[in-house]
């Protein structure tokens, strides 16, 4: 016998629930960038966010929890886009690829993205929860890109798409370094991505 469930219907007060936690969140992240890892506290967020200390206790009840919410909030970001070049992009497993490789070079051009990623990085260096969530969240993105670059080059083995998605990974982590605000070393930006494209799509076909 099946039995069906329901979904509960959203209440008004679930609404209010999620625009606090949205609020918290938006202002983690804005003190994680000005401020880095160090400083980073759910007392400086309730100031950041203009709400109470218990306020936010009662969302996260440790710091742990709110750094982990904050990291989820931005890789937020990141599924979106994902989903977005899904729609907009041809059923083309290469074209897919590509535009992912556009959408990641792009970001290493955001000032508020470098300092958020580099800063946590800083912090994973003497924080162990920060490490793990690290650790994790470059494992997710690593079999992210294997999985696209797994369907451009279906010939590949499984662990030949990981190790490829890997030398990808750092390539565009290592770009946060040489593109500051104040750095000359990379332009025009648009020639960086096509020679990232090319030599992946060279990789490639190279391996197997």
């Amino acid at each position: 016998m099946t039995r069906t469930t329901a979904r509960r219907k959203a209440t008004p007060a679930d609404a209010s629930h999620e625009r606090g936690v949205q609020r918290i969140l938006r202002a983690a992240r804005r003190l994680f960038v000005r401020e880095g890892g160090a400083a980073f506290s759910a007392r400086g967020v309730a100031k950041e966010a203009g709400v109470s200390l218990g306020a936010v206790q009662h969302f996260f009840p440790s710091k742990g929890a709110l750094l982990a919410a904050t990291l989820e909030h931005v890789l937020a970001e990141f599924r979106r886009a994902y989903e977005r070049l899904q729609e907009e992009l041809p059923f083309n497993a290469q074209a897919r690829l590509l535009g992912v490789i556009d959408l990641l070079v792009a970001d290493v051009w955001r000032q508020d993205s470098r300092k958020f990623f580099l800063g946590l990085h800083a912090l994973s260096c003497h924080n162990a929860f920060a490490a793990r969530l690290l650790s994790a969240m470059c494992e997710h993105h690593q079999r992210r890109l294997a999985g696209y670059i797994g369907a451009a080059g279906p010939h590949l083995t499984e662990q030949q798409c990981l190790d490829l998605a890997l030398q990808l990974g750092a390539m565009l982590d290592g770009l946060m370094i040489y593109t500051g605000p104040r750095s000359h070393l990379i332009t025009p930006r648009q020639r960086l991505a096509t020679e990232i494209k090319q030599n992946v799509l060279r990789l490639i076909s190279g391996a197997g």
